[in-house]
Formats: structure tokens, sequence, C-alpha cells
């Protein structure tokens, strides 16, 4: 009597998840008091704006090499030895902070902090590409998406709870990145398969669709700014600590509530014009912004605005640019993408810091409001300058964190379409190149 190797039910893969996502939750929330908490101590150890930029950048530096190194560590090491020592690495590093108040020991300690986060990041998405089948897919990825975004925002929440002035907060974000280890150590799901795929030539991704190069780029420099600075701007605005975390937390809710229904847009409308709308938006809310009360609540509803059309225009280039590239492309571009978008996270607080000690805090704004009208004209110029792709070759748009790796997106290219919807894009995504 022969048997055949059954699929895992829905409701097994679901719970079998449970371990890693937690294990993301309590990552993403340690990591999260990090960005408000460092804002707010670095003001109150009278570091200078442009100080407090350059330290704050070499996160964004250690997340880059963190995702280039951890791919060749899993495989001489193992995956679980890899994410134990990550995380170890990311709990050892909060602690740094408070034995030195030295700039250069914080840039260190920043700099380790990314390598670790994006080394986590790789290990738990092929963890999670592993766990899904066809019919979990989307709804695991949907899970992520929030339990990414909350983890965040939740951790910034902390700041509620404690003294930024003291040394619990650091503590407590190493405590949490310390219990992370705990889910992923223990969970029963196998080994994940670390994905590999073919390196894109950045000619043919420029050729095909040099707008989602430029706005990728450009996407990093506008939300490094504001993730980074953003609790800066805050405080030199004269907000309290409490008001600090609301601030810095809603504009991460905004990218959750926000960037379901522009991706849904994106795929009737078409790429470019949302781009074009999404830019425009970001820069008129920093526009008002420039002009509000920060002590308002109507300070709250902008940050929400800016947060939620600035977080939201990462998918939207990495979706544009997979519109206008060969089939099975998708995992190379991603990977392409978010290093542009995280070279540009780099560039953000630099820039950000020397423009908000010459122009003020509310010089935050200005910048990035700039750099999203930029965004906004390059779309304009480009649906002038090519046409479009049809509705029917368009790939659906996927909500993602920004500088999501390439295990993320080849899990999300990976769901399985609607009845119907499938065939007619597999016929019509064939061959005919355009260009933007």
């Amino acid at each position: 009597m022969s048997s055949t190797p059954s699929t895992p039910s829905s409701s097994r893969v679901l719970t079998g998840s449970h371990g890693l996502l937690l294990a993301v939750l309590f990552v993403m929330m340690g990591n999260g008091i990090m960005n408000p908490l460092l804002g707010l101590r670095a003001e109150l150890e009278g570091f200078s704006t442009t100080t407090t930029g350059i330290v704050l950048s070499f996160f964004y530096i250690g997340l880059l090499a963190g995702a280039w190194v951890t791919r060749r560590m899993v495989v001489d090491v193992g995956h679980i030895r890899v994410y134990a020592a990550l995380a170890s690495l990311a709990s050892t590093s909060t602690l740094l902070y408070i034995l030195n108040t030295n700039p250069g020991v914080w840039s260190l300690a920043r700099l380790i902090n990314g390598f670790a986060i994006g080394g986590l990041g790789i290990v738990g998405e092929s963890w999670l590409n592993e766990i899904a089948n066809n019919r979990t897919r989307g709804r695991l990825l949907s899970i992520y998406f929030v339990v990414l975004m909350g983890g965040l925002s939740s951790g910034q929440m902390l700041i509620l709870f404690g003294d930024p002035s003291g040394f619990a907060l650091f503590v407590a974000a190493s405590i949490l990145l310390s219990i992370a280890v705990i889910p992923i150590t223990l969970a029963p799901s196998a080994a994940p398969t670390l994905i590999v795929h073919d390196k894109l030539p950045f000619g043919q991704v420029w050729r095909a669709a040099p707008l989602g190069v430029l706005v990728s780029f450009g996407q990093g420099i506008g939300s490094g700014a504001l993730v980074t600075m953003g609790a800066v701007f805050a405080v030199q605005s004269g907000m309290s600590a409490d008001r600090v975390a609301w601030f810095t937390s809603i504009a991460l809710i905004g990218s959750v509530v926000l960037q379901p229904p522009i991706g849904i847009l994106s795929d009737r409308l078409g790429r470019r014009r949302l781009i074009i709308a999404t830019g425009l938006i970001c820069a008129a809310a920093c526009l008002v912004m420039i002009n509000t009360d920060p002590l308002g609540w109507s300070a709250l509803l902008v940050s929400f605005v800016v947060g939620g059309f600035s977080l939201s225009m990462y998918p939207l280039a990495l979706s544009h640019i997979n519109d206008r590239v060969p089939p099975g492309s998708a995992v190379g571009v991603s990977s392409m993408v978010a290093r542009l978008a995280g070279v540009g996270s780099v560039l953000g607080p630099l820039a950000g810091g020397p423009v908000m000690a010459s122009g003020g805090p509310e010089a935050l704004y200005w910048l990035i409001g700039l750099v999203f009208l930029i965004m906004a004209l390059l779309g304009l110029v480009r649906i002038f300058a090519r046409e479009g792709v049809p509705a029917g070759r368009r790939r659906p748009f996927v909500a993602i964190p920004t500088r999501a790796s390439g295990v993320l997106v080849h899990m999300a290219r990976r769901i399985r379409p609607p009845a119907g919807l499938g065939k007619r894009n597999r016929s019509e995504d064939q061959p005919k190149e355009e260009a933007d």
C-alpha cells in the first residue's frame, strides 16, 4: 500500500509559525525601543544634531553588511547557531550605550546593532518561507508584516514606561532581544533552505525601470531621515518623552494602515500614478507639519500621514520594477532595491543632521518633503516619456516592510493568485520588454 506525502494543513502551518513570529516580535520590540531612545538620550548627552545624525546612520551601514555576511555564515555554521549568535550580539550592543557616552562608542554600537538586526531578518524570513505553503503564504506574509511593524511601534511606546536619562530602557531592550532566542531554538520546524539567487545586472534594471531605481534610493533617504531623526525633531520641538513615543510610533502605524489601500490602487491605476500621488501627498504633509504646532494633536495626525505615505513608497518602487523585468527576477531585483534603499538610508540621517543644525528642527521636514516632491516629479516625467505597463501585465502588489530581503519577496511572489488570474498573467507576462 503506497502512501503519498501529505501537505501540512493550514492550521498546522499557522500554529507552527507562532514561535518564529514571537521571536520576530521580541526582536522588533527590542530594536524599536532604540529608535526614539537614542534620539532622546543624544539630546540629553549634549550631542550636536550633526553628530547625532552621523551616529544613527551607522545602523544602516551595519544593516547592509549584516544581510550580506549572514548568507555565508548560515551556509558554514547553520541557521540556529547564527540566529542565537546574532541575537546575543544585538542584545550586547544595546548595553554599550550606557557604558560610554562617547559618540565613537555609540557609532560602533549602532553599527553592531544594525549588523545583527540585518542578519536576524535574513534568518527569520528564510524560516518563514520554509514554513509556508500555497494556502498559507499570503496570510503568513500579512501576519509577518503586522507583527514586524507592530513590534517596532510597540517597542517605541515602551519609552512611556521608563526614563530616557537612566539605564532601565537600555536593559529592557537587551532583555527583549535575548528572549527572542528562546522561541527560535525550541521551534519544531525544519531548518530553512537559504535561497540563493542570480545577481541581476544593475544596467539591466536601470534600462527596464529607471524610475524604480531612483525612487527606491530616494525613499531610503526620506524614510531614513524620518525614522532616525524624527525623535530628535520631537525633542527639539519641545515634546516630552511620552509624546515623543507617540509621535514616532504613529508614523509606523500609518504605514501598516495605508500601505494595503495604496497597493490596491497601484494595481488598478498603475505604479507611476501612485508614485506621483504618494510623493505629492507626503510632500504636502511635510509642509503642513512645518506649519503645525508640534505640541498639538494635529501634529500626531500629520505624522501618521507622513509615515504612512513615505514608508509605502518602497513597495511601490519594488512593484514598479518587478512589472518591467523578466519573470523570475523578483528575488534578484529585491536584493538590489534593498541595497539602494539601504544606501539612501545611510545618507538620510547624514543629511538630516546638518540640515536641522542650520535650519532648526522643522528643516527635517523640508528635507523629507523635498525628496518626495522630486520623486513625484520624476514619476510625472516618466509618464510622458514612456508608455506604462498594461493592467493585465502588472504583478499583484504585496505589502512588505522597507528593505525587505530577497527571501521575503521570493515568498510574496509564490502567493497563489486568485482563480482565473494566474493564467492571464502568465500568458501576458511573457517577453515584450518595455522600458519605464
